[in-house]
């Protein structure tokens, strides 16, 4: 009976997670014919409490794509980080053997019930390290916005995982029109969806600093005439020993080692890249680094390059990793680039 009952309740989220970002694809990629859309872009930080023990305080910062599709309604899809803070190290809670760190991706709406007070809704996934594993996540949330692009907001967020990563934040942001990225000169990149093949040599900078061998596939697309959007798959090879760790249940410690075998990680990434001219750029991408041995990371990559017209893309990143057991990379990315 209470099998039953879970697996009723898990198939109703995913086809709730399910039905919000078929709306979202759709408001996102339909307008009707008077409507002035726009888009926009934010940046945030959101402290908030945890409801529940072992945790206490959260700390969380955000990325905000957002579309104003008439003077009501608003699409939104959001990235960013949020690390639980726990009580006296999980005293009395030996069963968390570590903080809860997540990567929450959302889709959602925002409805102006007046001139600047709004009400929002978002649905989408976290991306827990460690042992946690991912969640379903809901968040609603309500909030007013000024003509000077500052964003507050107060919203409740369920990681329905467990019963325990559960907050309640305010969100402090600032959004401002695409529009004002844009520099004098426009960027040779073609216009539409792009396809990206690279190869990424590069070293790592702590641990053994041994090499790499990396491999990605990539899909691009302009947003404005010197702003594109990324989403990037790969992998990413290391030849030597690297740090690593793992927890001892039994005592609830982080005890270090050394592993002497090959490892592989698969970054997955969402970013942008802003062109200051016609041909070079900075870049930032942000997501996470699933390990062969170790589990998930956070990962943040910032970059700069040039790009030709002929499809050449040549730059250097830098893949910071949240934790101990992926070392940090830096590296050089050759890069094809094909119209779609």
């Amino acid at each position: 009976m209470l099998l039953s009952y879970l697996q009723k309740y898990i198939t109703m989220l995913k086809n709730t997670f399910i039905k919000a970002a078929a709306a979202s694809i759709l408001l996102f990629g339909s307008l009707s014919v008077n409507a002035q859309s726009k888009w926009r872009i934010g940046f945030g930080v959101d402290p908030g409490l945890a409801t529940k023990d072992p945790f206490q305080y959260t700390l969380g910062g955000d990325i905000r794509l957002q579309r104003d599709f008439n003077n009501r309604v608003s699409g939104t899809l959001t990235a960013g980080f949020t690390h639980f803070f726990e009580k006296d190290h999980f005293t009395g809670f030996n069963q968390y053997g570590s903080p809860y760190n997540v990567i929450p991706v959302k889709a959602g709406i925002k409805y102006f019930v007046a001139n600047k007070l709004y009400v929002g809704g978002e649905a989408g996934v976290g991306f827990g390290f460690e042992q946690w594993g991912n969640s379903f996540l809901w968040s609603p949330s309500v909030g007013l916005t000024f003509s000077n692009g500052l964003d507050m907001s107060v919203k409740y967020e369920d990681y329905t995982r467990s019963s325990i990563t559960r907050t309640l934040a305010l969100c402090i942001a600032y959004g401002f029109s695409l529009k004002k990225l844009s520099v004098h000169k426009k960027a040779d990149a073609p216009e539409g969806w792009l396809l990206g093949l690279a190869v990424s040599p590069g070293q790592t900078t702590e641990g053994s600093n041994g090499f790499t061998l990396g491999g990605e596939l990539s899909l691009h697309h302009r947003l404005t005439s010197n702003l594109d959007a990324s989403l990037s798959g790969g992998i990413t090879h290391y030849f030597s020993t690297y740090p690593n760790y793992y927890v001892d249940q039994s005592t609830v410690a982080y005890s270090f080692r050394t592993d002497t075998t090959t490892s592989n990680v698969i970054p997955l990434k969402a970013g942008l890249r802003l062109f200051a001219g016609k041909k070079f750029y900075v870049g930032g991408e942000a997501g996470i680094g699933f390990a062969t041995k170790g589990g998930s990371q956070f990962v943040y990559s910032p970059s700069i390059g040039l790009q030709f017209k002929n499809g050449i893309d040549a730059g250097i990143k830098y893949e910071a990793y949240s934790g101990h057991n992926i070392a940090d990379v830096l590296a050089l990315r050759l890069r094809y680039l094909l119209k779609l």
